[in-house]
């Protein structure tokens, strides 16, 4: 059961940018709730799920170790989310997470993502990409699937990238075809 004050927390929520920071700067003074958003926004039937998405987005944005700590919840139930704006949410999360994991420095973010994980954000990006996804959930994915590509073993992910970017990229937004040239660019 979600804490009475997070809860009415996160029905404060709405989709301005600075609501969604100052409710996020609230949960990071009580760490303990990071956890409770994690698992609300998995919550199918939560009335919250989108305000839980849109705050963790933030946390790991700001305050990543926070979220890290929790991160397992997080892949325990990713392949599971459904609903498009915690989706959107959930894949700038991975988007994230790849970019601490392959190109921060510091020593708190390098090597954040077991094999596990990476497989996990490998095979969402993908479903992501050859399903009916929005555009802010798809260009979020390919930049993950660029990332995990540099590994050794998953070589074979540009392939299969390219050939899904160049075979949808004519039937889709301006949004997705400007994400498709600067990943294919990328890879070439």
């Amino acid at each position: 059961m979600l804490p009475e004050d997070l809860k009415a927390k996160l029905a404060e929520v709405d989709s301005s940018r600075q609501k969604r920071q100052e409710i996020a700067s609230w949960i990071v003074k009580k760490p303990r709730y990071v956890r409770e958003t994690l698992q609300w926004c998995f919550t199918e039937e939560s009335e919250l799920l989108v305000q839980a998405a849109w705050e963790l987005e933030l946390i790991c944005e700001r305050r990543p170790e926070l979220f890290l700590k929790y991160m397992n919840l997080f892949f325990e139930r990713l392949p599971t989310i459904k609903n498009d704006s915690a989706l959107r949410s959930c894949a700038k999360i991975c988007e994230m997470l790849c970019h601490f994991h392959y190109m921060e420095t510091l020593d708190m973010f390098s090597e954040i993502l077991n094999e596990e994980e990476r497989k996990t954000i490998t095979e969402c990006c993908f479903d992501w990409l050859i399903t009916d996804q929005k555009v802010a959930c798809q260009a979020p994915a390919m930049e993950c699937l660029y990332y995990l590509g540099w590994d050794e073993d998953k070589q074979w992910i540009y392939p299969e990238l390219k050939n899904i970017l160049t075979e949808n990229a004519p039937n889709k937004s301006a949004g997705y075809q400007a994400r498709a040239r600067k990943i294919l660019k990328q890879i070439s």
